[in-house]
């Protein structure tokens, strides 16, 4: 019989994530006011995003919530001096030639606990399913 060795697991209701919140600061995109998008009528409109670097469930990000339909891809370093910074992409996924980007600001950092499954739920939801 092979020896068996213990083995340290860590499990995902007890992982907690550090993630990090930050705003893309005030900037001008542009919006079509008119009917045709073939002959738009743009004009500038101020807006921000918001990010953060992982979400309630744990999972990674790399994009702000999309606003006036785009958004910016975002890095995030640590500078010299042990702070948070980050930078974001030119805009995404704009109709117009639209390459405008955000000064970005760190907010606050909040610790996210991977969310589990509700067994209960679980279950309510496997006899109705029967049904």
């Amino acid at each position: 019989m092979t020896a068996t060795k213990k083995v340290n697991r860590v499990y995902a209701q007890d992982l907690e994530i550090d993630s990090d919140l930050f705003k893309l600061e005030v900037n001008m995109m542009k919006k079509n006011l008119g009917a045709d998008d073939k002959k738009p009528l743009l004009t500038g409109v101020e807006h921000c995003h918001f990010f953060r670097t992982y979400d309630s469930s744990g999972k990674k990000q790399n994009k702000c919530g999309s606003i006036g339909g785009h958004y910016h891809e975002v890095s995030v370093s640590v500078d010299s001096k042990g702070n948070l910074k980050a930078e974001c992409s030119k805009a995404i996924g704009t109709k117009f030639n639209d390459d405008h980007v955000h000064n970005v600001a760190y907010i606050r950092s909040d610790k996210v606990q991977k969310r589990t499954i509700n067994e209960d739920a679980q279950m309510y939801i496997a006899k109705m399913e029967k049904i």
